[in-house]
């Protein structure tokens, strides 16, 4: 426990539960989905809207993808999945985006896909635009608190930062403003080489796209300089070992984990 810090002491055992429920439901088959498309938070936690997409393929439907729908997804107010064509959604609320291609190697084409949808059908109903994966898990109160004091007028984008490669990793999911989304599409409009649709890696390559728009990358440490996206499962950070490939690539020091945490990998 030697990387346990002492004042995250208090918020052990609130993130045990969590992240054990998100496991357990995981390996739940037999209930039934949610069928709607839209899910609100309570009024009392805050009135910024966001909007979660959320990569995920057919074969995690029903694991996965369900986990995701029944935990945290319900507290976006808007929860879309990005996935390639199938004959049974069982009821989960999926973009109805045509010509996803599968496979890992795809990821770049069906992310911008999921941000041309965005930008086309849901600029104006949210405030704030989030790309996870479904093994990602994201404590939406904490998030939507940091959002509400945040312009979403504004050319930024939140996540954790790669240093030496000026790029929010995407598996710790990362949030784009209004401003960001619209510049991302703009971008792909031009006829240049710094916005591709298919190829690399997509965190890489969605970063160029929106760093040669202008939209820069914002600062999520708390008050105490600690990490709160987290490219890491919740026993790496909290148990160790921490990897060397971490501790490198960290944008800031020192690497350690807020209590008031975005997400985890």
């Amino acid at each position: 426990m030697a990387f346990l810090r002492k004042d995250l002491f208090n918020a052990v055992t609130l993130i045990i539960v969590t992240c054990l429920t998100f496991s357990l439901l995981i390996g739940i088959h037999q209930s039934s989905f949610n069928h709607t498309t839209s899910f609100r938070i309570q009024n009392n936690l805050t009135q910024v809207r966001v909007a979660c997409f959320v990569l995920t393929t057919p074969k995690n439907f029903d694991s996965r993808t369900r986990a995701v729908n029944l935990t945290w997804g319900r507290r976006c107010d808007g929860l879309f999945f990005i996935t390639e064509p199938s004959n049974d959604t069982q009821g989960l609320p999926i973009a109805p985006i045509a010509n996803i291609t599968p496979g890992y190697e795809h990821l770049t084409q069906k992310v911008v896909l999921a941000l041309q949808y965005a930008y086309e059908y849901h600029f104006n109903n949210f405030d704030w635009f989030v790309k996870a994966d479904d093994d990602t898990y994201i404590f939406m109160e904490n998030l939507k608190t940091f959002l509400s004091k945040q312009n979403t007028s504004e050319p930024v984008s939140f996540g954790w930062i790669s240093k030496g490669y000026d790029y929010h990793q995407g598996g710790a999911s990362y949030v784009l403003s209004r401003e960001a989304l619209k510049r991302f599409n703009q971008g792909l409009q031009k006829p240049n080489a710094t916005c591709h649709k298919y190829g690399g890696h997509e965190d890489i390559e969605i970063r160029a796209c929106l760093r040669s728009e202008g939209v820069y990358m914002g600062n999520t440490r708390d008050e105490k300089n600690r990490e709160r996206f987290h490219p890491l499962n919740f026993h790496s950070h909290f148990v160790g070992p921490i990897p060397d490939w971490y501790k490198h690539r960290a944008a800031l020091k020192p690497v350690t984990v807020s209590i008031l945490f975005f997400s985890f990998f």
